[in-house]
């Protein structure tokens, strides 16, 4: 008889719903939403799609973080399930959940996308780590996730890594595009650029494209910038024409298959983000056959990367560390295949069917 697992989430990113979709093949899966919807982002989800899980939805809307919806207790039952997974400890909702789990004595377990250090005022510090601690088990993506749940005193023993991905085998490359490929994909994008540096993702002051943008001041004439995400910040358009770097094209966020094209067409993958708590951008580059640089505050990033073989890894809010790597990646084709190809090697081990085979094993 195969194991019954409830997971307690927020929404349906498509990213979770392939790896629920998955994991569903292995086990017997109800995932329980707080909501349908969230008003920084709409998804596509289509409940007449064959699906290997049960969905249920608290609220059919917008989600609400500071809102408890008591919907949630009926489904908190002794003996319903063999494993209860919670993922947003933050949310009011799972956090009145996680009270009620220690309250009736059934024991559940922690899982984080991520997990980054920072300095908390002491109250705020003592109710995260009541409401992190006494789980039987604490799924963590790498090192950082470890040293997150650490802080809060959760044994080692206790935490399971599993590789975090929104990549399906079958999306990953045999090899990276050769420059022929490249230029018919830059050829059909309308990009006149023969060089082409990538960045994806929301228009933030997080994701460092302003750092990019100055940056790219140093990139040759025959290369351009391309980030896609959605409308430019006007900061940016400003500081693109105070550095005088008009080869700049930025791109609303569009359909999986289409950012795929940009990333096939782009020869080097750059996130300058100032704080990811994981950054799946960086898998999506690395199966797409693209060398990557980003920060240090990109745990994805710190996960994959071996600094100089597998990508690059620069500070947090510095340029010319940015500039400098990829300058050297545009200047030796033989160093940019190479680091692709690395990048192709790692992100084998980080797809949506290895983050579910990682789950059912420990199940």
């Amino acid at each position: 008889m195969r194991k019954k697992i409830l997971f307690i989430t927020n929404i349906p990113a498509p990213y979770r719903v392939d790896f629920f979709n998955e994991l569903g093949k292995l086990v017997d899966l109800t995932v329980l939403f707080e909501a349908k919807t969230t008003k920084a982002a709409s998804f596509n989800y289509n409940l007449d799609r064959t699906l290997n899980f049960h969905a249920v939805f608290l609220s059919g809307g917008d989600i609400r973080e500071r809102r408890v919806d008591w919907k949630i207790l009926p489904f908190l039952k002794p003996g319903r399930y063999d494993h209860v997974v919670v993922t947003n400890y933050g949310y009011a909702t799972e956090a009145v959940a996680i009270l009620a789990l220690k309250a009736r004595k059934i024991p559940y377990e922690m899982e984080l996308d991520g997990g980054t250090l920072k300095r908390e005022n002491p109250v705020s510090r003592l109710l995260k780590q009541f409401l992190v601690r006494g789980a039987e088990r604490y799924w963590s993506t790498g090192e950082q996730t470890d040293q997150f749940f650490a802080q809060f005193g959760v044994p080692k023993e206790r935490i399971a890594r599993y590789p975090f991905s929104s990549i399906f085998e079958r999306e990953i490359l045999g090899r990276p595009y050769t420059a022929e490929e490249k230029e018919a994909e830059k050829r059909a994008l309308g990009i006149p650029y023969r060089r082409v540096v990538l960045s994806v993702g929301r228009p933030l002051h997080l994701k460092g494209f302003d750092l990019l943008i100055r940056a790219a001041s140093s990139f040759s004439e025959d290369t351009g910038v391309v980030i896609v995400g959605g409308e430019p910040r006007k900061e940016w358009l400003d500081l693109a024409q105070e550095v005088g770097f008009d080869r700049l094209r930025f791109e609303t966020f569009c359909s999986k298959e289409d950012i795929r094209r940009f990333y096939r067409a782009a020869d080097v993958f750059v996130l300058a983000t100032r704080g990811d708590v994981w950054g799946l951008v960086v898998n999506e580059a690395m199966a797409n056959g693209l060398p990557v640089v980003t920060t240090l505050g990109c745990v994805a990033g710190c996960e994959m990367i071996r600094d100089g073989r597998s990508g690059y890894l620069i500070p947090c809010e510095t340029w010319e560390p940015l500039a400098e790597c990829v300058n050297r990646l545009l200047n030796d084709d033989a160093l940019r295949e190479c680091v692709a190809l690395a990048g192709l090697e790692t992100v084998r081990g980080y797809t949506v069917e290895a983050m579910a085979r990682a789950h059912a094993a420990l199940f």
